[in-house]
């Protein structure tokens, strides 16, 4: 945690405000609304930022920030920190660490910085202390750990008789069943477009017939909430866990706020709550200079409001826990999953999404819950996001998905998949799943011409890539040019296909993107991003720019072979990669790729588009 948070400070600190605003980590100059005192005592404020205002809000609730002055009289000790208690579109209250504003924060040139989350590391080290003894562990938890850590051998109730859904396909039946059995770890290996929601939900609606209840997680919200989404879909009750600001619209109607605001006891919190503010604001009513009397009143004062404030808290939880009871489903990340809401519940089983891309002590969290654990996800895809080297060299970056994988007889994998043209998922299929990925009938020659994978090979083009400021910051201008002459070309031809442009590169990204908006190309159907920005997606067409290109034959972190199978199984109807072969046929996956577009006749030299 420690070298993690460093490395973000100083980030944070050789960064000027202009980058820190793109990078959306900082909001500057912010325009205070108003500033009161709330529950705590303690002092509020409300901002605004009027410029930027396009730019994604990723300031949530609970973050931890700090507020600085940029007036040049200032020193670097102006500065306060607080924690954001609401968040939502331009607007976020503050409450701050001191019960008096600082001089300067009315002085204008005010900003925000968004501070290093040390919560969730200490969410993970406190998990880990809890799993490394017995001390507490009941005999199921004891079990299940030493399952996963494969002391234990995982069993299966092979006598369950349970009728698998009509609309899974054989292999995902094969993994339902694999579910349903376990008795304590299952995996449900899922790689692209093979139907992994689809089975996560009617793994969850058979769990439910069975009487249990079920803890379902992933690391980010947004695949939360899309398994919410189904879930709710399905008609299974389910409940959504998490801050409302980082909560999609659509699946508000599920999180827990909204269920206990909706909740026909709820105006006895209202009415609570409304009584120790009035309390509260009759307490701060008295001057700052008061006699012995008045001030055993407003103790007295701030006694009874504490007291009502203490009530409604109460009830509130009562409440929580009443809509939680009568949900048998409930969603959220892992951390959240020990939040005070949620409290000391247990679940039968947990199922945890994405699992292939989280940390492994992250997913510890949520099995302190359960007796029995479902990982979905594949390890062939993107890996845990782990910024320190040394973190990285003694495991954190190998998922318990991956570590378990190799355990006799408990993963299924889905083989039939749903997106692809069966001559994009072939060369993924033959490097990655030992060729047993197969094209659904429905999507086996769906196209939109011939050319379904294209290499367009720009060796002998002197289009080299270029290091543009800190290690990493790599681009290829001209390559960049030859994207946007292609993306032209097939937008103009397909008028109703999505197209996708992914790099590895975040320079180039920029830069396209940059291109775009200076060519006036704005069309909803074409969406720029790096390869972890598409984890998920999918697209009609997709244009891969590969950028290196060097007569040292370095390919960077294109050897992350995992994220090139992310980036190559996005698109559904047509591929295009755009690369140098001289520089890439150092390695056996891109010279490999190469022979096999070359073989379905889609290699293309640069130059056939060089006007």
């Amino acid at each position: 945690m420690s070298e993690d948070a460093k490395i973000y400070e100083e980030e944070l600190a050789k960064q000027s405000i202009q980058e820190r605003k793109e990078l959306g980590i900082t909001w500057y100059p912010l325009f205070i609304k108003s500033e009161y005192y709330g529950f705590a005592e303690r002092l509020h404020i409300e901002v605004e930022r009027k410029y930027e205002a396009d730019t994604p809000n990723i300031f949530y609730s609970g973050d931890k920030v700090r507020i600085f002055s940029n007036q040049q009289h200032n020193t670097k000790e102006d500065f306060i920190d607080g924690v954001i208690t609401a968040s939502a579109g331009n607007l976020v209250t503050v409450q701050l660490m001191k019960d008096e504003a600082p001089d300067w924060l009315s002085d204008g040139k005010i900003g925000m910085d968004k501070l290093f989350d040390k919560h969730s590391y200490e969410t993970m080290l406190s998990t880990l202390d809890y799993w490394a003894s017995d001390d507490g562990l009941t005999k199921d938890s004891i079990r299940l750990r030493d399952v996963i850590l494969g002391e234990k051998t995982a069993s299966f109730n092979t006598k369950e008789n349970y009728a698998a859904p009509d609309k899974l396909d054989i292999t995902q039946k094969k993994a339902w069943e694999k579910a349903i059995q376990a008795q304590d770890v299952a995996i449900i290996h899922g790689p692209p477009g093979t139907g992994k929601t689809t089975t996560i939900v009617e793994i969850v609606k058979t769990l439910i017939e069975k009487g249990e209840r079920v803890l379902v997680c992933a690391s980010s919200n947004a695949a939360v909430d899309v398994l919410t989404e189904r879930l709710a879909a399905r008609g299974l009750p389910v409940v959504r866990l998490g801050n409302p600001s980082k909560i999609t619209e659509q699946n508000l109607q599920y999180c827990l706020d909204r269920q206990v605001v909706n909740h026909e006891q709820f105006g006895l919190v209202k009415e609570l709550k409304k009584r120790a503010e009035e309390f509260f604001r009759m307490a701060n009513k008295y001057k700052r200079n008061f006699d012995r009397e008045e001030r055993e009143q407003r103790k007295a004062i701030l006694k009874e409001a504490r007291n009502l404030r203490g009530q409604a808290d109460d009830h509130l939880h009562f409440l929580q826990q009443n809509v939680l009871v009568k949900n048998q489903v409930v969603t959220c990340t892992p951390v959240v999953s020990m939040h005070r809401e949620i409290g000391k519940e247990k679940f039968d089983t947990l199922i945890f999404d994405e699992s292939g891309q989280t940390m492994e002590p992250m997913c510890w969290i949520p099995i302190q819950k359960v007796k029995k654990v479902i990982l979905a996800g594949d390890h062939l895809q993107l890996p845990p996001t782990v910024k320190s080297d040394e973190a990285a060299k003694k495991g954190l970056a190998i998922s318990l998905l991956e570590k378990l994988m190799p355990l006799p007889g408990i993963s299924e994998m889905l083989a039939i998949q749903y997106r692809m043209n069966e001559k994009i998922m072939q060369f993924p299929s033959q490097w990655f799943y030992d060729n047993k990925l197969e094209a659904h009938g429905s999507v086996k020659d769906h196209a939109f011409d011939d050319d379904v994978i294209q290499f367009i090979d720009t060796a002998g083009t002197g289009y080299e890539e270029e290091l543009v400021g800190a290690p990493f910051g790599i681009r290829n201008k001209q390559e960049a040019d030859l994207v946007l002459a292609i993306l032209n070309n097939v937008a103009e031809l397909n008028k109703q296909a999505s197209i996708g442009i992914i790099s590895p590169y975040k320079l180039q990204i920029q830069y396209i993107r940059e291109q775009l908006i200076e060519q006036k190309i704005t069309s909803k159907n074409i969406q720029v991003q790096t390869v972890d920005g598409f984890q998920g997606q999918e697209k009609d067409i997709i244009i891969i720019s590969l950028v290196r290109s060097n007569g040292k034959q370095e390919i960077g972190f294109l050897k992350d072979l995992r994220r090139m199978n992310v980036a190559i199984t996005r698109a559904r109807k047509k591929l295009i990669v755009i690369g140098d072969s001289s520089t890439l046929s150092s390695s056996k996956f891109y010279a490999g790729f190469q022979e096999y577009i070359e073989s379905h006749n889609g290699y293309h030299s640069a130059w056939e588009y060089i006007s």
